[in-house]
């Protein structure tokens, strides 16, 4: 069999799409190399495409790694359009970059994070560019649970000594990144309090956040609304 040629990760921002790609190079005890999608555009005529060989070159070389490239539909967005804006270099970039994802020999497994369905070309979508397409969506509620508990004990918390339930409910509808911005949040408010961390300071923080699922109710609707029956589904 040839080696898996990579995944995309869209869903809903936030909610661990980006750790996903450190995780997998770490389970299989890879290196991990990010492609910086801004750093290859130069404003002297023919320097981005330079630039983009380089970059491959240096991937291949290193294989077999893991190839990270984060938030690929504002990389690649420009290669959907018309290409008039930069005289058609976006569009030529993003052709490379397709070729390559076809036919490349080396082991370079490509994890590509999303947030914008839409803003994705559909060449880029098709099988054969990526082994399979993931949908990740807001935690549920044992999800969230194990969430807290992971904030906490990385700043010494004990989890125990918290109400975990109380913050779970009061948590429905928030992403794992807002989860420990709140964690965050309150221990700076217990720090200003000169108290100790508590269950009320955590779900006081969360009742002052207003998360991406209510500021962008209607985004994310829609995106899972798109992900249905189209991609694989986890959370």
């Amino acid at each position: 069999l040839t080696p898996p040629r990579g995944i995309i990760l869209v869903g809903v921002p936030g909610c661990g799409k980006s750790l996903a790609a450190k995780a997998i190079a770490r389970e299989w005890g890879l290196p991990l190399l990010k492609l910086d999608a801004g750093r290859l555009f130069d404003k002297f005529i023919g320097e981005s495409e330079k630039n983009f060989r380089k970059a491959i070159e240096m991937a291949e070389s290193l294989s077999p790694i893991v190839l990270w490239i984060d938030e690929i539909e504002k990389a690649m967005s420009a290669g959907g359009g018309s290409g008039d804006a930069d005289a058609g270099l976006s569009r030529r970039l993003f052709g490379a970059f397709l070729t390559w994802l076809q036919e490349k020999k080396q082991d370079v497994f490509v994890v590509a994070t999303a947030n914008n369905l839409s803003a994705l070309p559909p060449e880029l979508l098709r099988k054969g560019r990526f082994d399979e397409i993931f949908f990740v969506d807001l935690p549920d509620r044992d999800e969230r649970t194990a969430i807290w508990k992971i904030h906490l004990s990385l700043r010494k918390q004990n989890s125990t000594g918290f109400d975990l339930q109380k913050v779970v409910d009061a948590s429905e509808g928030f992403s794992g990144s807002e989860i420990e911005q709140a964690v965050v949040a309150a221990l700076y408010r217990a720090l200003h309090r000169k108290q100790p961390l508590t269950t009320d300071l955590l779900v006081e923080e969360l009742s002052r956040t207003v998360p991406l699922s209510v500021t962008r109710s209607e985004d994310i609707q829609q995106l899972r609304a798109s992900a249905q029956g189209r991609f694989v589904i986890v959370r």
